[in-house]
């Protein structure tokens, strides 16, 4: 007869074998620090910072430097990254959530205010976890009201593409509608 310690002491190392054969997730902190990194390296204007940290197979990444290097010299930015959490978790890709406020605090360019409601997508490049894509699924001024009518859907990506840019300027008194983030977004 088998006893039932014994079985409980198989069935605990079955777990651990099998679990052993998946790819660990990495935790919180590390996902986390990857997201907290790029938007230090946005405040510093640090472009190769930001690069390291952009995924380098996103299918936006080789138009990314130039933009980046344009807005940094047309306006300087605060970050306030908040709300981070994990929406979804496997051990090829993480998607967190996150609000961001921007902020113009200098420059000569336009920048509108806003805060934007969405989720990265991190993969792993090697042993790193990097921001392969952004979707913004809300952007609104400081007080709250969106910066892009309702019945029209946010831009999928706050940074035009390499050939679209510079983009058009704003009519004259109005912000430009431009949301700078951590890297272009919406890509699939």
């Amino acid at each position: 007869m088998i006893r039932p310690v014994f079985l409980h002491a198989l069935a605990l190392g079955l777990a651990f074998t099998f679990s052993a054969c998946e790819k660990p997730t990495a935790s919180k902190e590390v996902i986390f620090g990857a997201v907290h990194e790029n938007v230090h390296a946005l405040e510093k204007k640090d472009v190769a910072t930001v690069m390291a940290t952009i995924h380098p197979k996103s299918p936006v990444f080789a138009g990314t430097k130039d933009a980046i290097e344009q807005m940094f010299e047309s306006v300087d930015l605060k970050y306030t990254l908040s709300d981070l959490r994990i929406e979804s978790a496997t051990p090829e890709e993480v998607k967190v959530g996150f609000v961001q406020r921007t902020e113009k605090i200098g420059g000569t360019g336009q920048f509108a205010n806003n805060v934007v409601e969405g989720i990265h997508t991190l993969r792993l490049d090697g042993k790193r976890w990097k921001i392969y894509k952004t979707l913004q699924t809300k952007i609104t001024d400081f007080n709250g009201k969106p910066l892009f009518a309702p019945d029209a859907p946010p831009p999928t990506s706050p940074i035009p593409p390499a050939d679209k840019w510079p983009p058009p300027p704003a009519a004259p008194g109005k912000p430009s509608p431009m949301t700078p983030l951590p890297i272009p977004t919406g890509v699939k």
